[in-house]
């Protein structure tokens, strides 16, 4: 009878699975609409810019491999021109996410149940770590978990075809490729795998030299994604975690590495797939590495999520479901304080004041007009349908304007705008725009006057 009974009940859960996990994604979405919205403009202006006939990397100035900015086939072309359809962008990101993630959880565990409780907790904790942010990272989530099913599924050509993808977005996934080959490589019998597996990630890495040679960027692609990373960059632009950070990531994060040591030190645990999302994690760590921000570890949140209900389902035996209920509850009064505090319907650097300034700016110039903007919201070129002097296009962070301000103030020379919009009180890790753009600001003041100001936003012509 009771056995009778614990069949009728599996055959219950699986017959209403897809609807649980709808039910779910349906939360995750809603609860994203109800929180701020901060769609990065790097994701807006670059594919603008490039859509213009602009040079990645040579007009460009940017330290990330292409991904969906630089391409021919970019954001812009594939329609994301602004925050409602950036919004769709995120929604359609985090419903494959769930998909793939439901799909691994079910092949590590061998449990739609656990596969199911795995969708549950990301949707507690995606938002926390910053899941209401829009920038490259978020995109390479799906990307990875689909490289790592299609890894457990021995479709080693696939596998690696999608880790070579995910390369073309950032190049910190550089240390999976590397973690992942030589897994193969001391698993595999045969070579036979390894060249399947090698072939796919050839081919995307081909496919971006090609385009790299075929625009003629070499040498500037090579130091602004290399180069300029290992030096300026390094230098200026690093940014690590303080102490609060730390402790906010101990229920997920601290947990996971915890329990990662304890089974595979102490009960050798040596399944394929376990250790392969282990190396999956330590791998994605690295994309908050060069700069810590909670969204930079968004790749890795999703294989910290598997490592646990893993192990939750492996180390606690007959209360497991007592555990699973317990994280799930203190998971949400953790979080839960944190998204009243980011509840709004306000979409960052998209609000009323960038909509005044942008209009203002459009009536004093014509499509394709020169402006330059210096230290207010860099994607006014793409709002206001103009292009910057010269047609040279840096983000004015401090170590970017160490390498480029020399160029930039050049092109304002040679090319002047015929409007300039300027905070000077904008501070970017501590220094004032002023501070690190002296010789720009200074050509600005000599040359034009202020017509219009808004808040700390003054808009000048020429003199």
């Amino acid at each position: 009878m009771i056995i009778v009974k614990k069949v009728g009940k599996n055959i219950f859960f699986r017959k209403y699975i897809w609807v649980l996990l709808i039910l779910i994604i349906c939360l995750h979405l809603y609860l994203l609409k109800h929180l701020v919205f901060f769609p990065y403009p790097e994701l807006f202006i670059y594919p603008y810019l490039t859509n213009q006939g602009l040079l990645p990397y040579k007009q460009i100035f940017d330290q990330h491999f292409p991904g969906l900015m630089f391409f021919p086939i970019n954001l812009g072309t594939l329609g994301m021109n602004t925050p409602i359809d950036a919004r769709y962008w995120q929604f359609g990101i985090i419903v494959f996410t769930h998909i793939m993630l439901y799909v691994s959880a079910k092949k590590i565990n061998r449990s739609e149940k656990w596969a199911l409780f795995v969708n549950l907790i990301y949707f507690i904790w995606q938002p926390y770590l910053e899941g209401y942010v829009l920038w490259i990272d978020v995109f390479v989530v799906p990307i990875l978990l689909l490289a790592f099913y299609l890894l457990t599924k021995k479709s080693l050509f696939l596998s690696g075809l999608f880790l070579g993808v995910a390369l073309l977005f950032k190049q910190v996934t550089i240390p999976l490729i590397g973690l992942v080959f030589l897994y193969l490589f001391f698993t595999s019998e045969g070579v036979k795998n390894i060249i399947s597996f090698l072939f796919g990630l050839f081919i995307p890495v081909v496919a971006l030299v090609f385009w790299v040679l075929k625009l003629g960027i070499w040498k500037e692609f090579i130091f602004w994604t290399v180069t300029f990373n290992l030096t300026t960059f390094a230098q200026m632009g690093r940014k690590y975690p303080g102490i609060s950070d730390l402790m906010k990531l101990i229920p997920v994060y601290g947990l996971s590495i915890v329990l990662i040591s304890y089974i595979l030190f102490i009960k050798k645990e040596k399944k394929p797939n376990f250790i392969l999302v282990v190396l999956f994690f330590i791998s994605t760590l690295a994309f908050a590495y060069a700069r810590f921000d909670f969204v930079h570890l968004q790749p890795s949140l999703v294989f910290a999520l598997l490592i646990l209900t893993y192990l939750i389902k492996k180390l606690v035996h007959r209360k497991k479901y007592l555990i699973a209920g317990i994280y799930v509850l203190v998971s949400i009064l953790i979080t839960s304080s944190r998204y009243q505090s980011l509840t709004g319907s306000n979409v960052l650097f998209f609000g009323d004041f960038e909509k005044q300034v942008s209009f203002k700016v459009a009536e004093l110039t014509t499509p394709k007009d020169v402006i330059f903007a210096m230290g207010t919201f860099p994607h006014i070129y793409q709002q206001t349908n103009t292009l910057p002097p010269g047609s040279l296009f840096v983000f004015q962070f401090p170590w970017f304007m160490y390498e480029a301000e020399n160029k930039i103030l050049s092109a304002i020379i040679s090319n002047p705008p015929k409007v300039i919009v300027r905070d000077k009180n904008i501070t970017i890790s501590g220094i004032k725009v002023t501070t690190f753009m002296p010789n720009i600001n200074s050509y600005i003041d000599q040359n034009y006057n202020v017509s219009a100001y808004s808040d700390s936003t003054e808009i000048l012509l020429p003199k």
